[in-house]
């Protein structure tokens, strides 16, 4: 979803040519397909995936191919030590291309990657500064409680609780009742600090997904690269 949004957005800021950076494994594959599907839906070319493989940290041989490739914007899939590395080595290379990514490319990075990630753009369902009641009354408790300010993570295990809180009320607490306490997860709407979320026909969660902007070590929202977004889940079928 992330990455479908981000190619979205890629695409409707008039990118025409892309590629996408990542580790050769399942999430950077899979977050690189999103991209290509939003980038190309909006009439954006894609190359083949640059990737080397996971945990590995050479970037250079990667960078050093994208000056050719002619591209007017970079996509990328990093998390953790591996974003903040790639990140300051884009920005050291003098590449021209815009970066932007899946939004965990700088969420809980920001501080490590410091000004190299300026204005670095990526997309996800949660970030600094969105506006709106249930994220301005869960963050004041949330500081409250764990003494730092809630991330994207923090939002998800809080919506995983609500979720389940919606199934046990359904069965009154008898988690035995498998059938009706799924029926109610799968009908479930909750009020969710990112927006409304609901489950897709594939048990995914149907949400926004959030444009944001690396300013001042914060991912601002700048805006929905994609409103209520449903993954297909292709291939996946319900039991």
């Amino acid at each position: 979803q992330p990455g479908y949004g981000m190619g979205v957005a890629a695409a409707k800021k008039g990118y025409k040519k892309a590629v996408w950076v990542t580790w050769g494994y399942a999430a950077g594959a899979e977050s690189g397909a999103g991209f290509k599907e939003g980038f190309e839906k909006g009439g954006g070319q894609m190359l083949p995936d640059l990737t080397l493989p996971f945990p590995q940290t050479n970037f250079q041989p990667l960078l050093a191919q994208i000056p050719g490739l002619g591209v007017d914007v970079v996509g990328s899939f990093f998390a953790g030590g591996g974003a903040v590395q790639f990140v300051k080595e884009y920005v050291s290379a003098g590449l021209k291309a815009p970066l932007c990514g899946s939004g965990f490319l700088t969420e809980g990075t920001l501080g490590a990657q410091g000004a190299a990630a300026e204005g670095i753009e990526t997309a996800l369902h949660y970030g600094d500064g969105l506006d709106n009641a249930k994220n301005a009354a869960f963050r004041k408790a949330f500081k409250d409680k764990a003494g730092r300010d809630a991330d994207v993570y923090a939002v998800q295990g809080y919506d995983a609780a609500q979720l389940l809180g919606v199934g046990l009320e359904a069965v009154k607490g008898n988690i035995e009742d498998e059938a009706n306490l799924y029926k109610a997860l799968r009908a479930a709407k909750i009020d969710s600090p990112r927006g409304p979320i609901s489950m897709s026909s594939s048990q995914n969660v149907t949400q926004n997904i959030y444009l944001r902007k690396a300013e001042g070590g914060l991912n601002k929202v700048v805006g929905v690269a994609v409103e209520n977004l449903a993954d297909p889940g292709t291939g996946c079928k319900l039991a």
